[in-house]
């Protein structure tokens, strides 16, 4: 094949077919999107897009941002400028990309124009001027990078990822307050709408994906945050708002009143601000080759996974490493009988029957013929590796599936060089495979080696006939199995065995590789633990179906007995920077035991300051209060406004089903808070 052939042929015919079917779609869905102007408000736009046609989402999932660095940069107009110009030096499939590229950036700059010309038919002089500034030529003001901020959103379809909104606007709000064409209260009041935007956007329908990531540093260590952080942080504060999701990057260096304003968020009992330690997460990205400068633009995904801002998309995919301990136990085979029905998290969802991401496992031998603990050991081990195996063995992307022309014009070196993002090298995609629910697991583990092999305080054939039986007739085992060691209590005993599991985890995933060679990541996460607690029989911890397992890198709820301090301890022994696609540690405080301290907010700046110090990468601090949330379920009439943390966003609790009510419930009842 000749070299020019070789050219022709680098972007697919099949990426064309679906991108143009798709693109048509989409030109007809632009064209439905209202062009509304509300004159008593600073910007154009609707709050809501309308439902797009096709489902599920092939060819943009939400869960990131877009390249908004450089659609700030160069505009709306400037993408449309650059395509045409590409189109003639280019050829064959190429061209025909860049011509879809070109063809939807001409559409949104003539309805910006429309939003600009109904501007101008009400009266609405600021809201015309800044929509037809932005059809021309690339944002020069705050309030037209504001604008275009919103204009992007909408016309992305679904509510999405947002990113470093604080660093992406800084550079215009510093540049008009020098020129003296803002004051501080304007751009305050500017970025108060644009955040009510995006909780009228969010609908109070909790998983939107809609994340900002705010502060954090530079690869040389520059301390970032702006008056941007502030600004956004405290307006949070007082509106109250469950969206747009709130995530702050700290490192050594962060101000002390950056870490005041996540603690009073803290203490607000919503979830609704979680912390990432630059100093782990940054060089965590560096060791699996992200350069420094791109590692140090990470963000936080629709939930609480570690992305970067602007440079590729994102996927993932998870095992569940309670389940491989059944399999272990039970020669790969299950130990449930019925299918649960259960709703994602909302009361209004219908019931789906869950299972597994791998029911069944590998057959690893009879139980009752492991005659030390290392043999049950490896075979857990065996099929936890199956099932990684299992989940890698297709790749994340397709060419059938390829980013729309929207988003993928945003990335970098889609236009420079007319390279595809899945296959382009400049782009540094996500990928990532998560294992949930690790400390339930350790704590199972520990309860075999404790109670069988060490101890020998029960025969296996007993612990079978247990588990077999969900516990029924069997509560002299089950207490012991309750009693033996806990993840999260500071035990190397079980500690050990869940640094251990993560250790193997990392080291077989790291073996895996997208389509441009970069590595798949690792993670320490489990948005689905509601689901593992039906779909997993009963475990050698004393947990029955349908009990509580451990969110993401958390104790199981109700195991821990010291306090936040050794549960920080026992997480920061796993290795979590080499799990850098998300290890999250939800720590639950009950309000009980922050009632009478003189000032709460520095007793939880020390333990976001500890658990970084310690090197942990992701924690949410919730204060829960289980006597409200008791109440709130019997008299839901009385508490609409109760607003809790449920995975990777915040939700209300009335609002929640059943199970998952009960599964917040038990995380707001420790040992230790009495």
């Amino acid at each position: 094949m000749s070299s020019l052939d070789k050219k022709k042929t680098k972007i697919p015919q099949i990426l064309i077919d679906s991108l143009t079917e798709d693109t048509k779609i989409y030109l007809s869905w632009l064209d439905k999107v209202d062009i509304d102007i509300d004159k008593n408000l600073f910007f154009a736009g609707s709050f809501n897009s309308p439902e797009y046609p096709v489902w599920p989402r092939t060819h943009d999932n939400f869960h990131f941002p877009l390249g908004m660095k450089k659609l700030l940069r160069i505009g709306f107009p400037g993408i449309k400028r650059a395509a045409l110009e590409k189109i003639a030096d280019s050829e064959g499939n190429e061209k025909k990309y860049l011509r879809l590229i070109y063809v939807v950036y001409q559409a949104l700059c003539r309805k910006i124009s429309r939003f600009a010309g109904e501007a101008r038919e009400i009266g609405c002089k600021d809201i015309h001027k800044t929509c037809y500034e932005i059809t021309r030529k690339a944002p020069c003001t705050f309030r037209q990078a504001c604008q275009l901020y919103w204009f992007a959103t909408i016309f992305r379809a679904g509510t999405a990822t947002i990113g470093r909104l604080d660093q992406h606007l800084f550079s215009f709000y510093q540049n008009d307050l020098r020129r003296g064409t803002l004051t501080k209260e304007q751009a305050r009041a500017f970025l108060s709408e644009l955040l009510y935007r995006y909780e009228k956007r969010g609908a109070q329908r909790g998983d939107t994906l809609q994340n900002i990531t705010l502060g954090g540093r530079s690869s040389a260590g520059k301390d970032q945050t702006n008056d941007l952080t502030y600004m956004i942080l405290e307006l949070m504060l007082e509106n109250k708002y469950i969206e747009p999701k709130i995530n702050v990057r700290l490192h050594e260096k962060s101000p002390d009143y950056l870490l005041e304003l996540v603690a009073r968020l803290q203490i607000s009992g919503t979830g609704i601000c979680t912390v990432y330690n630059d100093d782990a997460i940054i060089d965590g990205l560096k060791n699996y080759g992200r350069p420094a400068k791109i590692a140090a633009d990470y963000c936080a995904d629709g939930c609480t996974e570690i992305i970067l801002d602007g440079y590729g998309e994102t996927s993932f995919r998870y095992i569940d490493c309670v389940k491989a301990v059944e399999h272990a136990v039970f020669n790969g085979e299950e130990n449930i009988v019925d299918v649960k029905g259960l709703r994602y998290y909302d009361g209004r969802q219908e019931c789906v029957n869950i299972r597994p991401p791998v029911p069944r496992g590998k057959k690893t031998g009879n139980f009752l013929d492991m005659r030390t603990f290392r043999e049950f050991y490896n075979a857990y081990l065996s099929q936890l590796k199956y099932q990684v195996d299992v989940m890698l063995s297709t790749a994340y992307n397709a060419d059938d599936k390829a980013l729309r022309p929207f988003v993928a014009a945003t990335m970098p070196n889609v236009l420079e060089k007319v390279q595809e993002p899945y296959s382009s090298k400049s782009c540094w995609h996500t990928y990532g495979l998560f294992i949930g629910s690790l400390g339930t697991a350790a704590n199972s583990i520990a309860a075999v080696k404790f109670l069988v092999y060490d101890q020998k305080l029960i025969k296996k054939e007993e612990l079978l006939e247990a588990l077999r039986n969900n516990f029924e007739g069997a509560a002299i085992v089950r207490k012991q199995c309750l009693q033996a060691p806990k993840f999260g209590n500071n035990d190397d005993y079980v500690d050990a065995i869940a640094s251990d599991i993560a250790e193997h985890f990392a080291s077989w995933v790291k073996k895996y590789r997208e389509r441009t060679g970069k590595p798949i990541l690792p993670g320490l996460y489990n948005h689905l633990f509601h689901h593992t607690a039906y779909y997993v029989g009963a475990t050698p911890d004393g947990r029955k179906t349908g009990d509580p397992v451990g969110e993401h890198l958390s104790p199981t709820p109700g195991t821990t007995l010291d306090g936040p301090t050794s549960i920080i301890h026992s997480v920061c022994k796993i290795k979590t920077a080499d799990h850098i696609f998300g290890s999250t540690l939800h720590l639950n405080i009950p309000l009980s035991t922050l009632k009478g301290t003189p000032d709460p907010a520095a007793i939880l700046k020390c333990i976001t300051r500890g658990f970084c110090l310690e090197g942990g990468c992701v924690l949410n601090i919730n204060i829960l209060d289980s006597v409200q949330l008791l109440e709130a379920q019997r008299h839901p009439e009385k508490y609409r406004d109760l607003v809790v943390r449920v995975w990777g966003f915040s939700y209300y609790f009335v609002g929640l089903s059943k199970e998952m009510q009960d599964h917040v419930i038990a995380r707001s009842q420790s040992e230790w808070s009495a």
